[in-house]
C-alpha cells in the first residue's frame, strides 16, 4: 500500500480539516470576546498558539486512530502527543509571562510622564525612497497639531531633528529629549494610497502603548497630520484619564499639491541650514534656490494660503548669512518684509507673518547702517510686530528668543531674561538655543545673581561643550563675590577654552588670562596676579577696539585696585572718544571715587 493510499484510508485529511474549521470558529469567539475587553489580548494569543500546535496533534491522532475500528494508543503516539502538548504549554507560558511583564511595566508607568511627548520623524519605507518630504511633512504636521493641546508638553520639531541626526534608539531619544512618551512610525506608498503606521511608546522602557496603520488617498495628504494627531491624542487620553482636545490650528493646505510643495521647501531650507553650519556654500545656495522654487509653485496652486508666503519670508531672511555688505543685507530684509506683507493681506492676524516681519526689521536695525531717523521707526516696528505675534500665539518660542535679544540689547535686562527663560522652557531645542542660554547667563551675571548665572552657565556647557563662551563663563563666575577663588580650576578652564577656541585666538586667550589673574588676585596673591595681568597685554592689531582695557578695568575694580581700574577705564574711554560706563556691579568699589563720577559724566 502506498503512503498516500494509507493516508486516505486513515482519513487524516478529513480529521485535520474538521479540526481546522472547528478551531477557527473557536478562535473567532475568542477574538470577539477579547475585542469587547472581556478577556485580555493574551487570551487570543494563547488560543491561536494552541490552535496552531494542535494541528500537529490532529495529524498524529488521525494517523493512529483514523482507521475504522478501535485502536489502542501506542507508546510512540503518547510520546509524540506529550511533546506537542509540552510545546504548546511552553509557548503559552511564554506568552502569558510576557503579557504579565508588559502589564507590570504599564502599571509602573506614571501617567503624568506621558504628558511629555516627542514625535520622532517618520521613516520613509517606500520602494523608491521617494516619500522623504512627505514623511517629514506629516511628522511636522503631527507635531504642530499636538503642540496645540494644552494638556500635553510636546517637544518641538527642532528637538526631533536633533535626535534624528544622532540616529539613536527610541529609549535613548526619550532620555535626550526628557520625555515620557514617543511617537514613531513609517510612511509608504502603495499605488495611489498613502499608508502610515504609527506607534505610541513609553519612553523609558519602549513599551508599546498604541499602534495602528492607516491609509489615505494621495490627494488627502494635507489632512494626514491632523488626523494622526487625533488618534495619538485619543490614545493618550485613555492613558491619562483626561479629556484631550485638539484646538483648531493654522489653516490647512487647500490642496495636496500645495502641501507637498511646502513640505519639500521645508526640507530644502533645512538642507541649506545644515550646509551653512558645515561651511558648504554650494549646498547653501542650492538649498535656498530649491526652497524658493517649491514655494513659488505652492503659491501658484494656493494663492490664498498664508504658509508659503511666510516660509518664503523666512527663506529670504535666512539668506542674510550670504550678504556681502550692509546694503545687501538691508535689501534682503526688505524682501522678507515684502513677503510677510503679502501674507498679512490674506490674514492680518497671522502670528507667523508678524514674527518674520518683526525679525527682519530687528535684523535691519542691528546693522546700524541707516540714518538715525530711520532706525527708531525700525526698532519700534520690530518690537510691535514681535509683541503682537506672541500675543496671538503664546507657543512661539522663536519669537520669545528674538524678543529676549531685543530687550537685552536695548537695556531691558529683566524682560529679556523673562522672555529667554520662557523660550527655553517652551523649546529647549531652538535653533538659537545657545544664544538663549547665553542671554540667560549674561543677564543673570550682570544682575549679580550668582545662583542663576551658575545654573545657566552649567546648562550651556552641558548642552554645548565645544562652545568657547560656555567655557569662558565659568571663569567669569569666579569674579563674583559669592564664588570661591580656585586657582587650579581657573587654569584648567583656561586650557579647556584654548582647546575649543576657533575665532580670534590671541584676543580670547588674553581675555582668559585676565580672568585667571582676577581669580589669583581674589585668592590673595596680588604679585602673582600682576604677573598674569602683564602676560595678557596685547597690541592694537589683536584688540583694535581696546575691549581688553575695559575688561581689565572691571576686574581691577572687583579686586579693589581702584587706582589701576580708573587709569585703565580712562585710557579705554579716550581710545573710544567717549563711551558709556554702565551701572554694573563691577564698579561698586569705584562709586565713591570722584574720578569715577567724572568719567561717567564725561561719557
Amino acid at each position: 500500500m502506498t503512503f498516500w493510499s494509507e493516508i486516505k484510508q486513515r482519513r487524516i485529511t478529513q480529521i485535520v480539516i474538521t479540526y481546522l474549521v472547528g478551531g477557527w470558529i473557536v478562535l473567532g469567539v475568542f477574538d470577539q470576546v477579547v475585542d469587547r475587553e472581556v478577556l485580555p489580548p493574551v487570551a487570543y494569543q494563547v488560543a491561536l498558539t494552541l490552535y496552531l500546535v494542535g494541528i500537529a496533534a490532529a495529524l498524529i491522532i488521525g494517523w493512529y486512530h483514523g482507521e475504522k475500528g478501535a485502536q489502542e494508543a501506542t507508546r510512540t503516539e503518547i510520546a509524540m502527543l506529550s511533546v506537542v502538548a509540552l510545546v504548546g504549554l511552553g509557548l503559552s507560558a511564554l506568552l502569558v509571562r510576557g503579557a504579565i511583564r508588559t502589564v507590570s511595566l504599564e502599571d509602573a508607568i506614571n501617567p503624568e510622564d506621558l504628558r511629555r511627548v516627542a514625535v520622532l520623524y517618520l521613516d520613509d519605507v517606500s520602494a523608491q525612497g521617494s516619500m522623504g518630504p512627505v514623511a517629514d511633512g506629516i511628522t511636522e504636521g503631527l507635531i504642530a497639531s499636538l503642540r496645540q493641546v494644552s494638556e500635553l508638553a510636546v517637544t518641538s520639531r527642532n528637538g526631533s531633528r536633533e535626535v534624528r541626526s544622532l540616529d539613536v534608539a527610541p529609549d535613548s531619544a526619550a532620555r535626550i529629549l526628557e520625555v515620557g512618551a514617543l511617537v514613531d512610525g513609517t510612511v509608504d506608498e502603495v499605488g495611489d494610497e498613502l499608508r502610515v503606521s504609527i506607534r505610541l511608546l513609553e519612553g523609558t522602557t519602549g513599551t508599546p502603548l498604541f499602534r495602528e496603520s492607516y491609509a489615505w488617498p494621495r490627494d488627502q495628504v494635507a489632512e494626514v497630520g491632523t488626523e494622526l494627531a487625533t488618534e495619538v491624542a485619543e490614545a493618550l487620553r485613555e492613558r491619562l484619564g483626561v479629556e484631550i482636545r485638539l484646538r483648531e490650528g493654522q489653516a490647512e493646505a487647500p490642496n495636496a499639491a500645495a502641501w507637498l510643495h511646502v513640505a519639500r521647501a521645508e526640507r530644502f531650507l533645512a538642507n541649506a541650514q545644515s550646509a551653512a553650519a558645515a561651511g558648504d556654500l554650494n549646498g547653501v545656495l542650492e538649498g535656498f534656490a530649491s526652497a524658493e522654487s517649491e514655494l513659488d509653485s505652492a503659491i501658484e496652486v494656493a494663492p490664498d494660503w498664508t504658509e508659503p508666503f511666510i516660509l518664503r519670508a523666512q527663506v529670504e531672511y535666512e539668506q542674510f548669512i550670504l550678504a556681502q555688505s550692509a546694503d545687501e543685507l538691508i535689501a534682503m530684509m526688505q524682501e522678507s518684509v515684502d513677503w510677510t506683507d503679502r501674507a498679512l493681506e490674506i490674514d492680518a492676524a497671522s502670528a507667523g507673518a508678524l514674527e518674520w516681519r518683526g525679525t527682519a526689521a530687528y535684523r535691519r536695525w542691528l546693522t546700524q547702517a541707516e540714518p538715525e531717523a530711520d532706525l527708531t521707526p525700525l526698532l519700534n516696528q520690530a518690537t510691535a510686530d514681535l509683541e503682537q505675534a506672541i500675543t496671538l500665539d503664546q507657543s512661539r518660542a522663536s519669537v520669545r528668543s528674538t524678543l529676549s535679544h531685543l530687550y537685552m540689547t536695548t537695556g531691558d535686562v529683566t524682560d529679556g531674561i523673562i522672555q529667554a527663560q520662557r523660550a527655553y522652557e517652551q523649546d529647549a531645542f531652538l535653533a538659537a538655543a545657545d544664544g538663549v542660554l547665553w542671554r540667560l547667563y549674561t543677564g543673570s551675571y550682570d544682575r549679580g545673581d550668582h545662583s542663576s548665572a551658575s545654573e545657566w552657565c552649567e546648562e550651556g556647557h552641558e548642552r554645548f561643550p565645544t562652545s568657547f563662551r560656555f567655557v569662558l563663563c565659568q571663569q567669569w563666575l569666579m569674579t563674583m563675590p559669592e564664588a570661591e577663588p580656585d586657582i587650579d580650576r581657573a587654569w584648567e578652564i583656561h586650557e579647556e577654552g584654548m582647546a575649543v577656541l576657533v575665532e580670534r585666538p590671541e584676543f580670547f586667550e588674553a581675555q582668559s588670562r585676565l580672568l585667571v589673574a582676577a581669580t589669583i588676585g581674589r585668592a590673595g596673591l596680588p604679585d602673582s596676579a600682576q604677573a598674569v595681568f602683564e602676560s595678557a597685554q596685547v597690541s592694537a592689531d589683536v584688540d583694535p577696539d581696546r575691549e581688553l582695557w575695559a575688561t581689565e578695568a572691571a576686574l581691577r575694580s572687583v579686586l579693589g585696585d581702584t587706582e589701576e581700574a580708573l587709569r585703565l577705564l580712562e585710557r579705554y574711554m579716550l581710545s573710544q572718544q567717549g563711551g558709556v560706563v554702565d551701572d554694573h556691579w563691577w564698579w561698586d568699589n569705584l562709586r565713591g571715587e570722584p574720578e569715577f563720577q567724572r568719567l561717567r559724566d564725561a561719557g
